[in-house]
């Protein structure tokens, strides 16, 4: 028998943006399924904005799903929501995304997805060879399949194996 979910993954290449700059990176989201978003994490950390303590200073984590959060950072390096999740359709128009954990289909983007331990995870991807082989990167996989922006999705096949969520 399953474990029951108690969070969910939010995971993809995004863009990290500042007041006078941008980068793109690797993230991974977690939030708990009261909305509460329990950890964040940016890839590469190196970068020089993430070794600046900040709060309230216009750093966002642009998601390809048309979501952004807003970003604090602590002096040690740790990121934390200065607000709730935000999500845009059009590009334009922001509004606070009441459940963040929900990928909603966008026309040109690829959702792999897939149920680990306690976690579900929605990771973004803009073809499906992209997120077959970033699939190959996750352990302790129960359940995965990439789910296109219109259509069935594609099984994938696991071998459940003991091993952290990568």
């Amino acid at each position: 028998m399953s474990e029951a979910i108690r969070s969910v993954m939010l995971a993809g290449t995004g863009v990290l943006r500042w007041p006078g700059g941008e980068e793109r990176v690797k993230y991974r989201l977690t939030a708990g399924l009261d909305n509460v978003i329990t950890g964040i994490h940016v890839y590469p950390a190196e970068l020089d904005i993430l070794r600046r303590p900040s709060c309230h200073s216009g750093l966002y984590l642009h998601m390809p799903e048309g979501r952004r959060l807003a970003l604090n950072v602590a002096p040690n390096g740790h990121l934390t929501p200065d607000s709730p999740m935000q999500r845009s359709l059009d590009g334009q128009d922001w509004w606070v995304d009441t459940t963040p954990w929900l990928p909603f289909e966008t026309p040109d983007r690829f959702t792999l997805s897939i149920r680990a331990g306690a976690v579900q995870v929605f990771e973004s991807h803009a073809t499906p060879e992209e997120a077959e082989a970033a699939y190959r990167d996750w352990k302790g996989v129960e359940f995965a399949e990439i789910r296109p922006p219109f259509g069935r999705p594609t099984p994938l096949p696991t071998t459940k194996s003991k091993g952290a969520v990568a």
